[in-house]
């Protein structure tokens, strides 16, 4: 059984402008500099968090099953109805009546799991990776955005992992894997990328979707209990601790020692061979490029590109940061990771800036290798998740008191822009608008599955740990620090602060 905790937060709030490299607006949407606690969900309690290395929006799952959804939702990926960006967690009403268990996100869209192995996604189905069976756009340049949420084909579900642009899902008491969506790098594992020329005159290359979840023939015989999905590539552990990966293989992450694409699922060879294998609650994560997996021993073991500089791992070497934790989850996002262990938890990236290591005002912005969160020292984190400039915790109950809070901003603002982009879709002749216009109160029931078919720096606003046997602070609160405090501040993070 998961362990329930408090929902922590850290990173950048500007949902419209993360990671695009444009100025953000820092007084409305400050960065969250360390983990911090969020109004409206102090006090529930939280089972999950779900993250993923291409997504720019959040999603926690409560212990009563609610599912609440924030960030960016530029497709319909919060699940809402709508076209609007969210800063605070909203739960989505349309799954009224079922009970959610386990959750993914990818870059534009959102899938989870029920108690009863239901499967529901919405956001963008321009790849299919909803797995709804079917892409409803008629021109090229429609969308076929679900902005509330729909039912998959995948009967029997018991995990969910996201791409970017594909899904993956573990369904019956066999284990069997399916996938649909993008298949451009094999990152599906049927064996083809689905390549085809659009014109006969000349060479453009395209790639066809694959909107129907369909069987991975070659794990057939296996019975898979876990999987995780970077960018464009998948991992998973079978009953018997077998590795397999398949997918873009840039900088080694697939951990067979060529920077080559499968198009379908190979067996990772890991130091000791059957010595060495992987236990049925091994810990399995995937970043955008690099993937990690806990063996015998709880020895973690990661391959492919760790950091922006430096030789990359082309097959599995043991991280010897962790030797000797007793890892409880490890999460690999866009450019950064987090782990948590014992009574602490680790953050590093090279390419992070907005808060998301969550180390603290005055604290360095990125980190090359691993460092110990310091408001979090001492402090039991059950999970944690990565996403494109944010990073969240489950914290225990006991041990949120103290923390900072954070109330986001009305999203008065974003409902507006919402309005004026689902007239455009509109205007598009799109499905959007008119999905939104007519969401559902409820999810619809399940239906049984068909066969599977072969186929420049603004002012920044503090958060700061609240001092022993005060009151929380706020970040208002701490938004009102003194010009000399904020000097001092930045002249304690020395060099660091500088990079």
């Amino acid at each position: 059984m998961a362990a329930v905790g408090e929902l922590l937060f850290t990173g950048m709030t500007d949902w419209k402008n993360i990671g695009r490299g444009k100025t953000q607006d820092e007084e409305k949407y400050p960065n969250i500099l360390q983990p911090t606690r969020l109004t409206s969900m102090v006090g529930v309690s939280i089972v999950a968090v779900c993250g993923g290395s291409a997504s720019a929006h959040c999603m926690a799952i409560a212990e009563d099953g609610r599912v609440f959804t924030w960030g960016r939702n530029e497709a319909g990926q919060l699940g809402h109805g709508d076209l609007g960006n969210r800063s605070s967690p909203t739960v989505v009403k349309a799954l009224d009546g079922v009970k959610v268990v386990a959750g993914s996100c990818g870059k534009n869209h959102s899938v989870v799991v029920t108690d009863t192995g239901a499967s529901y996604a919405w956001g963008s189905n321009k790849h299919g990776q909803l797995g709804v069976g079917s892409i409803a756009r008629t021109k090229p340049k429609e969308d076929d955005n679900r902005l509330v949420p729909v039912i998959c084909t995948v009967a029997n579900t018991s995990a969910v992992a996201c791409g970017a642009e594909f899904t993956t899902w573990i369904a019956g008491e066999g284990g069997a894997v399916y996938s649909a969506g993008l298949p451009q790098y094999g990152q599906l594992g049927h064996g083809t990328d689905h390549e085809y020329n659009m014109n006969q005159g000349s060479v453009k290359l395209a790639y066809e979707a694959q909107p129907a979840p369909r069987l991975i023939s070659a794990l057939s015989e296996r019975k898979v209990l876990k999987v995780a999905c970077g960018h464009n590539h998948t991992v998973v552990v079978d009953d018997k601790g077998k590795i397999w990966t398949w997918g873009f293989g840039g900088y080694g992450r697939l951990g067979h020692k060529l920077q080559k694409d499968e198009f379908s699922p190979r067996m990772v060879e890991i130091q000791g061979g059957e010595r060495n294998l992987c236990p049925p609650d091994c810990i399995l994560a995937a970043g955008s490029t690099s993937s990690w997996v806990t063996c015998l021993q709880g020895q973690m073991y990661a391959f492919g590109k760790l950091k922006t500089t430096g030789d990359n791992n082309m097959y599995p070497i043991p991280f010897m940061d962790f030797q000797g934790w007793n890892l409880r989850s490890v999460a690999a996002g866009n450019t950064t990771f987090a782990a948590a262990g014992g009574d602490q938890t680790i953050t590093w990236g090279q390419g992070a800036g907005q808060g998301e290591l969550g180390y603290g005002p005055a604290g360095p912005k990125s980190s090359a290798n691993p460092k110990l969160v310091e408001s979090l020292e001492e402090k039991m984190v059950h999970q944690v998740a990565c996403g494109v400039g944010h990073t969240l915790f489950i914290i225990d109950p006991a041990h949120a008191e103290g923390l900072p809070t954070w109330e986001p901003p009305s999203d008065e603002d974003t409902a507006a822009e919402a309005a004026v982009a689902a007239a455009g879709v509109k205007r598009k002749g799109g499905p959007a608008a008119a999905e939104a216009k007519k969401a559902p109160k409820k999810a619809p029931a399940p239906k049984k599955a068909p066969a599977a078919k072969k186929q420049p720096a603004a002012k920044k606003t503090i958060v700061k740990a609240a001092p022993k046997k005060k009151a929380a602070p706020t970040v208002g609160d701490l938004s009102k620090k003194s010009a000399a405090a904020r000097k001092a501040a930045v002249a304690r993070m020395g060099a660091e602060d500088s990079d």
